[in-house]
């Protein structure tokens, strides 16, 4: 069969592969219908760390069951399921309900990562009970997909934020990440939404999710040239940004309640850190911040970085780091929190974002602003999703015509 894998560090190729087996009596096997590349798989090709070879990728996935485990009890062969991109190792003890580490880091990222993924005729999925979900009457597959990561990813971002009913929210960076954070945020009662980006389709698709009861206000830091708010000390603003500065002249000097950081630059997290109010302000960050290179490199030279202390030359040791602004962080004692998180996965959580999705009838299909037909336009996807050509892109696998 064929299969698109990850040949080594910024290389992949097609390839022809066996038909994989049922590995264990809990597993399945699936058949891709609708398949969508994501920027962890540009990630994985071009920053993440080293993965086997031939890895195939893949992890965004609407399927159809061609063959199950015998104790595989809630699905059948021939039924359509949603596969959760996050598939936590349920043999684990250190896994619990909709838990997504098993004690390292992306150990639940499992599909395309450390087990082959969607990208290929026919995939293998362990654990299909706990890891595939059942897709709500009335909900396409096409908004059924969506779910799989992305959604459950902006909710990833707004439950370990703590939005509460009357916060101000800003959500940085509205790939499609950052624009299910803002249907997450006003699910959970946010009652205003800063959307921070640039992408003309993607301010577009954030304008049009405002609500009567939860405005979306768009801020294009391309074209803000917002200087320091009369009053505030200079250092407030570590990072001299004008989105900074324009979320102070909005909310009257505050800052916003939580900032649900889906995106950016190494100077996102001093940006969220400058605008969330002291006193019980919240960062909730789900983005992915690559390993310096450089940095890396020198570590591996063994050859040690300098600097000045007092005119005096020092060694430094290298430090592969996210940095916080000291001003906005009180000395250490501003009474902010920040929390970290890989997407929540696994069937229960996917299943109650499908439900919710539902209910509301919201339509994240609407995130896909290109689509292709047929599994040989997966690699034209995925240079899509990495050239930011669009917000996401869908691809029909078109095995089953």
């Amino acid at each position: 069969m064929r299969a698109f894998v990850l040949e080594g560090r910024g290389k992949v190729k097609w390839m022809e592969k066996e038909k994989p087996s049922l590995l264990s009596e809990h597993g399945v096997l699936i058949m891709p219908l609708l398949l969508a590349p994501c920027t962890s798989d540009v990630h994985t090709i071009w920053q993440g760390s080293p993965k086997r070879e031939n890895l195939t990728l893949g992890h965004e996935c609407v399927g159809k069951i061609i063959e199950k485990g015998s104790a595989v009890k809630d699905f059948s062969v021939g039924e359509i399921v949603a596969i959760s991109a996050i598939t936590p190792n349920w043999d684990s003890e250190e896994v619990t309900e909709n838990e997504s580490h098993a004690g390292y880091p992306f150990s639940a990222h499992s599909l395309g990562k450390s087990i082959d993924g969607a990208f290929q005729e026919c995939f293998y999925l362990p654990h299909a009970d706990k890891n595939c979900g059942k897709i709500p009457e009335g909900l396409s597959l096409e908004d059924a997909l969506l779910c799989t990561d992305v959604l459950q990813t902006g909710f990833t971002a707004a439950e370990e934020g703590r939005v509460e009913r009357g916060n101000t929210v800003c959500v940085l960076g509205i790939g499609a990440i950052g624009l299910a954070a803002i249907f997450a945020a006003q699910y959970f009662g946010a009652s205003r939404i800063f959307a921070v980006g640039s992408r003309e389709e993607s301010k577009r698709l954030a304008l049009s999710m405002g609500t009567k009861d939860c405005p979306v206000e768009v801020l294009d830091y391309r074209e803000l040239r917002t200087p320091l708010p009369e009053g505030k000390h200079p250092l407030a603003n570590s990072t001299n940004s004008p989105i900074v500065n324009e979320i102070w002249n909005r909310t009257g000097g505050k800052g916003v309640d939580r900032v649900l950081l889906c995106g950016g630059d190494e100077y996102a997290l001093c940006e969220a850190s400058d605008m969330v109010k002291y006193g019980g302000g919240v960062v909730s960050n789900v983005a992915y911040f690559g390993a310096d290179e450089a940095v890396v490199e020198e570590e591996l030279s063994g050859r040690p970085l300098h600097y000045l202390i007092d005119g005096e030359e020092r060694e430094k040791k290298a430090v592969d780091a996210l940095y916080l602004p000291k001003f906005s962080l009180g000395k250490g004692m501003a009474g902010k929190s920040f929390v970290f998180s890989l997407s929540k996965g696994g069937r229960a959580h996917l299943e109650k974002i499908m439900k919710i999705v539902r209910e509301k009838d919201f339509h994240p299909s609407a995130f896909f602003t290109k689509s292709y037909r047929g599994m040989e336009n997966i690699e034209a996807a995925l240079y899509d999703m990495k050239n930011r050509e669009a917000v996401k892109v869908l691809v029909y696998s078109d095995l089953e015509e």
